[in-house]
């Protein structure tokens, strides 16, 4: 595990990988995930003329539509934007749609990166970007022409707080109401000078305004990304690594029942006491299906072995199961990410580094494992193909079984994106 200090780069720009076509079978055991990948994956956006390229989402349409937004290089800046395959990844169709200004550089590198939703065809994306007065604001643009083109950008943090924000997430909750939250140092003290607050806000608008920030939180893990997920009856969570007395770095969350004008007390997941001085940098990824809560994070704590943990909440996040170990053997298991499939399943991937006898360190793939409703999370398996310093991988599913995965990977001085089809047996 890196420890990195708040608001510092990585010195190799990473890129987004993009994996296509279908050859490989995962390991398949009778409780292996049940799915084939492609045996190699693409550098996608390096046929449109994008070389340095990085940090990508992923989103398909009912029509089958896949979007894959990404961080690129225009002019020595980074700008966010958006292509799609209308073939199912075989293509790409230039040229990438921009979705920040121009000139002016989107925060993107560790967990701090753009953050995006796609909800009937309307598109909404929240970002980072530094102000002309050296401050850090959230900003926000939408698309409804299914990413056509974007709307101006709209700024979401308050005008007149100046200070750090970053690590944003952006929802829509069933009734169409956007919701953004993100860290801020407003509140900073010389008591708290170590942690962050989570701050939301909130746009009925579509979009087109967002509202008052609203404190949901302070003392939060300074790099850590909070994330959101929605309840059938207008419950909206927060999830954050919390920094308890002692240095101790646990997952909590905490719900709204009033339209994310207040928050409950914060609940803890797990008593992991992950005892750490310093930011992880890794938050926790959240989702909600027909009443239940799921959470997987990842911890070092008691046990110091860093792992991956799933857990899951059958009463609106006032409680948690006892968590399990998803990674397993999985060395270094890091930045989990969640999808829910149309049936109920959950896919989940994570970077980590294969197992080894000899001491040596392997490189970072990326991993995947399906849990059932109700039942039991299979062992992780890796990606083919991903075996090439991964990062962040993400995951976008669609109809018929089909799943994507994107992640970031270094290639040469520069990094770019790449593609994995695969599909789920039956």
């Amino acid at each position: 595990m890196v420890v990195m200090a708040k608001g510092t780069r990585l010195s190799l720009g990473l890129a987004v990988l993009v994996l296509v076509g279908l050859a490989a079978a995962c390991h398949q055991t009778a409780q292996s995930p049940q799915c084939v990948f492609e045996t190699q994956p693409r550098a996608v956006l390096e046929s449109i003329g994008l070389n340095a390229t990085w940090d990508p989402r992923l989103a398909i349409d009912t029509a089958g539509t896949l979007y894959l937004f990404a961080v690129y290089d225009e002019n020595s800046k980074s700008r966010l934007g958006l292509v799609q395959s209308h073939d199912g990844g075989d293509t790409l169709s230039p040229p990438m749609v921009p979705i920040s200004d121009a000139g002016v550089s989107v925060g993107s590198h560790g967990e701090q990166s753009p953050s995006v939703t796609m909800t009937r065809g309307d598109i909404y994306a929240l970002w980072q970007q530094s102000a002309k007065d050296g401050s850090e604001t959230i900003m926000s643009a939408r698309s409804f022409s299914w990413g056509e083109n974007f709307d101006k950008p709209v700024q979401v943090s308050d005008k007149g707080a100046l200070s750090y924000k970053g690590f944003p997430s952006i929802g829509v909750g069933p009734n169409g109401v956007v919701y953004a939250v993100w860290l801020d140092e407003r509140d900073n003290t010389d008591s708290n000078a170590d942690s962050s607050s989570v701050y939301l806000a909130k746009s009925a608008d579509r979009g087109a305004t967002f509202g008052q920030n609203v404190l949901v939180s302070e003392e939060a893990c300074p790099c850590c990304r909070p994330s959101l997920a929605f309840g059938a009856h207008g419950e909206v969570f927060v999830a954050w690594r919390r920094v308890f007395p002692g240095e101790i770095r646990d997952l909590v969350v905490s719900a709204s029942h009033d339209g994310g004008k207040t928050f409950a007390t914060p609940v803890r997941v797990h008593d992991d006491g992950w005892k750490l001085k310093g930011c992880p940098d890794c938050g926790a990824t959240l989702a909600e299906s027909n009443g239940v809560l799921y959470i997987a994070w990842m911890t070092e704590g008691k046990e110091e072995r860093p792992r991956i943990e799933f857990a899951r909440s059958d009463d609106d996040g006032k409680s948690f199961t006892q968590p399990v170990d998803i990674s397993g053997t999985i060395l270094d298991p890091d930045h989990p990410n969640i999808k829910i499939a149309d049936d109920g399943t959950l896919w989940l991937a994570f970077q980590g580094r294969a197992p080894t006898t000899n001491g040596n360190w392997s490189k970072t793939q990326a991993y995947l494992v399906q849990i059932p409703l109700r039942g039991a999370p299979s062992p992780p398996v890796s990606v083919p193909g991903s075996e090439n310093s991964v990062a962040y991988p993400t995951i976008g599913l669609g109809s018929g079984g089909r799943i994507f995965l994107a992640w970031t990977q270094p290639q040469g001085d520069h990094s770019v994106v790449m593609l994995s089809r695969g599909r789920t047996k039956s």
